[in-house]
């Protein structure tokens, strides 16, 4: 297990996520104390593979579980629960992320999430600081959703920057797991000004976090 709740093992992840380079986030999921990636590797995945164990990763000792063609790799930090699964781009398709095409916009995404994720890791510090008590866990969940004004933004680009344009955005979808009323107080006054929103199967509220949406799950 990882010591200091949610917000510790965010505050890894992001480290992780930095020592990891631009790779594409396809999947995050946080459950309390336990993060698990999913990130998209293109080249060998050994050869990488042999030169991160040498610099270490997180500050931690990783360890590695390859595939036989070593196409898949498993990463676990030695000490946490923190972990990532490593594929190919070619094991990837387009609707795993929601998406109608990959490309060039994926090179963006990692810095998009980590700036979030750093946000959520200290908002859950300092609600943990004045609020007390044990350290506060939630739930969070990396998603892509359509980009409705994809379309637009495309007919008003140089041809040559449309592949950078991402046909979805990021949205994290967050539940607070286990925290006393006075953090979930003090969590949510940290927030910006949600928007309450309905629909036939769940009641959420939207918000933003460092540009990116972030979904309040009841």
């Amino acid at each position: 297990m990882t010591g200091g709740g949610s917000s510790a093992a965010l505050g890894i992840g992001s480290a992780f996520m930095t020592d990891l380079g631009s790779l594409f986030p396809a999947r995050m999921n946080l459950a309390g104390d336990e993060l698990e990636f999913t990130f998209v590797l293109a080249g060998d995945g050994s050869e990488w593979a042999r030169l991160r164990s040498v610099a270490g990763l997180a500050g931690k000792v990783p360890r590695f579980f390859a595939d036989a063609g070593g196409r898949r790799l498993r990463i676990e930090l030695t000490g946490t629960s923190v972990g990532a699964l490593i594929v190919q781009p070619a094991d990837l398709t387009p609707a795993a992320v929601n998406a109608p095409y990959l490309g060039r916009w994926q090179d963006r995404m990692t810095t998009t999430v980590q700036l979030a994720v750093d946000e959520i890791a200290r908002m859950l510090a300092r609600c943990r600081h004045r609020a007390g008590g044990a350290e506060p866990l939630i739930d969070l969940e990396l998603a892509y959703e359509p980009d409705r004004d994809y379309r637009d933004r495309v007919a008003e680009a140089h041809e040559q920057f449309r592949s950078f344009i991402a046909p979805v955005r990021p949205v994290l979808q967050l539940r607070l797991r286990s925290v006393t009323a006075a953090q979930r107080k003090a969590f949510l006054d940290e927030l910006p000004d949600a928007a309450a929103a309905r629909s036939w199967f769940r009641r959420r509220r939207t918000t933003s976090i460092m540009g990116l949406e972030v979904e309040l799950l009841s």
